[in-house]
């Protein structure tokens, strides 16, 4: 359960909301208080669903264990790798592993709208002009 008041007296719910939303911000997961929502409960929505309750904590609990989250600190996302799509070059693909000692093992693959060269692609695109320079020829496209 969420305490009432984390150390600095701030409502433990907004610092466990802001920790969900950081968690899963690939799914766009979004927090709507009961006075702002149709249904006048506390929803959350995130690609993939949504989820409604009467009370703050009871919302988190339930958009916790529909995305398989613990709750806990040590419930973290850590990124493997990053590459690009082969179905579709516009996109990279964002590898993760759950690093989280009371969770099983899981990993994710995250699809990310990135037609810009990934940091590995910029890396070697330098590496290989950085050698077409030593070698003397020019660097850049040949045409």
């Amino acid at each position: 359960m969420t305490p009432m008041e984390d150390d600095d007296g701030q409502p433990a719910y907004y610092a466990a909301r802001s920790t969900l939303a950081a968690r899963y911000g690939h799914l766009v997961l979004k927090f709507t208080h009961a006075y702002l929502s149709d249904s006048g409960q506390h929803e959350a929505s995130w690609i993939g669903g949504a989820a409604r309750a009467d009370t703050e904590h009871e919302l988190l609990a339930l958009v916790r264990a529909a995305m398989g989250d613990c709750g806990g600190d040590g419930h973290l996302w850590v990124t493997e790798d990053i590459k690009r799509d082969p179905s579709d070059s516009d996109n990279a693909l964002i590898i993760q592993r759950l690093k989280c000692p009371d969770c099983p093992q899981q990993e994710r693959v995250i699809t990310l709208y990135h037609p810009q060269p990934t940091p590995a692609e910029a890396s070697q695109e330098r590496a290989s002009a950085a050698m077409e320079t030593d070698s003397g020829k020019p660097a850049g496209p040949s045409g």
